[in-house]
């Protein structure tokens, strides 16, 4: 095999085994449990019906009929406690909250395809608001396949690269990274606002979304000021570097946007807009789920999340994103959760589970951007990936 097969191969295996760690910490099985003091009886089973009722259905196992369980303190002073399973949290999902947290997801998707648009206009691009639409979906589908929430940019900018084949198109496929680049400012940007109302819960991860504002705010510093690209040395670095005909095209394409700095701020302030919607869709989810996690703290945990999970192992995040909503879940959630011998695993429990549903639901939007591969006139292979490939570096030499 190639090395670039190796390297895949090895990143599957590492998001397998991940998963295999974050599935082998889940509570599978509903149970009752009575505690009496420090004694505690537990009871595996099924729940049928809703789990967070006061009084709750449940069929112990090998048994032929369901107990009706009033959960809480008892007249006896004892305590029954009725802990859900990953599977009852998926089986009681609100249809209507679901249904309405996809369509968060879509509209979320949908600006971020204007935001790339507006760049494409600004570099004088013939492309349309449709046609940047239709190639952002394109991207979500592939971000199915390829490694990294981002894998999906790369074949976006081969699409683009193709339609402007008689403009410029360094700076078509240049605007992608752009744009992803705005979008991970503007998730950072969100949460550094939104965490500012509970720095005393959430000083450590505070710290982490400023470090990635400020990285990003530094890129743009280093990308849009002469002075300090003479500072730190950068022209005379791409100089040295190999293909440096190429990267100072791509250097001269992110420069162009100097003169924009007004719209690309705009963008910035604008898409958190968009990624109040996505983290929603999140929240609405999790609350069709009814896990018990109130709505403010989904808005400074899920844009961690999305960072950490930008991470190229797993397509479209796959594993990383599981192990972050667990841990995120267990650790932050844990005191909303009433009454139970062990808040931690079941928080943990439910944040595996809505970021597996919220996966899946991904996939299926996903799908649409399929549909419009299949009709795509001109579609983009791996053959093509490769040629532009060549193509630059020909071009660079």
């Amino acid at each position: 095999m190639s090395r670039g097969a190796w390297v895949n191969l090895a990143k599957l295996l590492c998001v397998a085994g991940l998963l295999w760690l974050v599935l082998a910490n889940v509570g599978w099985h509903d149970a009752w449990t009575v505690h009496r003091g420090e004694e505690a009886t537990t009871t595996y089973g099924k729940i049928e019906g809703p789990w967070d009722e006061t009084v709750v259905r449940f069929l112990p196992d090998g048994a032929e009929e369901a107990l009706l369980l009033r959960t809480g303190p008892q007249d006896d002073g004892s305590r029954v406690e009725v802990t859900a399973g990953f599977l009852t949290y998926v089986r009681n999902v609100d249809p209507w909250l679901f249904v309405l947290g996809a369509l968060c997801y879509f509209v979320s998707a949908s600006f971020a395809a204007f935001r790339w648009w507006w760049l494409l206009r600004v570099n004088r691009l013939d492309v349309t608001p449709f046609e940047a639409w239709r190639f952002t979906w394109i991207g979500v589908f592939f971000n199915n396949f390829v490694p990294g929430q981002t894998g999906g940019d790369v074949i976006k900018a081969v699409y683009i690269i193709k339609h402007c084949k008689d403009g410029n198109r360094v700076a078509a496929g240049v605007s992608v990274l752009v744009d992803r680049v705005l979008g991970l400012g503007s998730l950072a940007l969100l949460a550094a606002v939104i965490v500012l109302f509970a720095l005393d819960r959430f000083a450590d991860l505070a710290l982490g979304i400023w470090a990635v504002l400020a990285g990003v705010l530094l890129l743009g510093c280093v990308a849009f000021s002469r002075r300090l690209r003479r500072g730190v040395g950068l022209d005379a670095l791409m100089k040295r570097l190999p293909l440096s005909q190429f990267l100072k095209k791509i250097d001269q394409a992110i420069f162009f946007y100097r003169g924009h700095t007004l719209g690309i701020a705009a963008w910035m302030v604008a898409g958190m807009a968009s990624h109040v919607l996505s983290v929603l869709s999140v929240a609405l989810i999790g609350k069709a789920m009814t896990l018990g996690m109130p709505t403010f703290e989904y808005f400074v945990l899920v844009p961690i999340i999305n960072i950490v999970s930008a991470v190229p192992l797993g397509p479209n995040g796959w594993g990383v994103g599981e192990a972050m909503f667990g841990h995120l879940f267990a650790t932050y959630g844990a005191a909303y959760v009433a009454a139970a011998a062990d808040p931690a695993q079941v928080m943990y429990t439910r944040g595996v589970a809505l970021s597996l549903l919220y996966r899946v639901h991904l996939t299926l939007w996903s799908l649409l951007g399929g549909v419009l591969v299949l009709l795509e006139r001109e579609r983009v292979t791996k053959r093509d990936v490769d040629a532009e490939l060549v193509a630059q570096s020909s071009a660079a030499e």
